[in-house]
């Protein structure tokens, strides 16, 4: 008869509402100290999981496919797929599970694809890696005691698990991830993404400093380097096509000044006129004739 239970079970779930951290998307994190009649029954993978062993022994299932598994083992799971573990009696497992994806063209998403499709045989996804634990714990350890930091470490925490597997896997293949985005083209990418879905909640590119935590200058450096153009340049040019589309849709220049964040309605307007070579008040006073 198959079996559920558990010493201790961890098991934060986000299936409904994944957990955003940075670049990646956090489904479940967990960690579960199995009875000794314990059996993970089969059920249908959804996102790339990773499973690591703090202690005991097992087995785990991959389509039906037995592998072996015991302490300070990292075993991989694929999307679509079934998986199944069964604990041993002797010595139960105990261990942590993370399942995440990560944004299209990051790194962490590189790492991912590197992963899957090195190690496709479910009898080539098991790699002993000590290293894992500390990285492993940490991550719950935050998700136990969030703060205003939590978000990046998770994220950090979460590359750094994904560059030790993916360094394990070379080892053994002699292969390496292709075609790996550097941390400037990534940075940048975050720097786009963000001022594109918080353009009404940043006053100025300095704002930028508490969420990347990097000196606007360095920034800067970054974003000239890959885009070719200012940050600031960029970040103006936003906040005046949303200005624009504002005011299209019946905005008062006072409101739209207030909406992006201004300090004060000539400071807007002058801003709007060395854009766009016209006052705001002119291109409402067009508009309503």
């Amino acid at each position: 008869m198959i079996k559920n239970k558990y010493r201790l079970s961890y098991n934060n779930l986000f299936m409904l509402n994944p957990k955003r951290c940075r670049n990646y998307f956090l489904i479940q994190a967990g960690e579960s100290l199995c009875a000794k009649d314990t059996i993970i029954p089969v059920h249908q993978q959804d996102y790339f999981e990773i499973t690591y062993v703090v202690s005991g022994k097992g087995v785990s299932y991959t389509n039906d496919i037995p592998v072996e598994i015991e302490k300070n083992d990292c075993f991989f799971s694929f999307p679509n797929e079934t998986h199944k573990i069964v604990s041993d009696e002797q010595a139960p497992l105990r261990f942590i599970f993370l399942a995440f994806y990560a944004k299209q063209k990051t790194q962490g998403n590189t790492f991912i694809n590197y992963i899957m499709q090195t190690c496709q045989a479910p009898d080539s996804r098991k790699y002993n890696m000590e290293s894992l634990f500390t990285l492993c714990s940490n991550l719950l350890k935050e998700l136990r005691n969030e703060d205003a930091y939590s978000e990046r470490a998770i994220a950090l925490l979460l590359e750094q698990i994904l560059i030790e597997c993916s360094r394990a896997i070379s080892k053994k293949t002699k292969s390496t991830p292709q075609s790996t985005p550097t941390d400037s083209a990534i940075l940048t990418h975050d720097i786009i993404t963000y001022i594109d879905q918080n353009i009404f909640k940043i006053k100025n590119i300095s704002d930028l400093e508490n969420v990347f935590f990097y000196n606007v200058n360095n920034l800067s450096e970054h974003f000239q380097t890959q885009m070719g153009i200012p940050l600031n340049k960029y970040f103006i040019s936003k906040k005046m096509e949303m200005a624009l589309r504002l005011l299209q849709a019946g905005n008062s220049v006072t409101e739209v000044s207030d909406k992006l964040q201004y300090s004060s309605i000539h400071a807007f307007s002058r801003a709007y006129k060395n854009y766009f070579n016209e006052s705001p008040s002119n291109f409402k006073k067009k508009e309503d004739l």
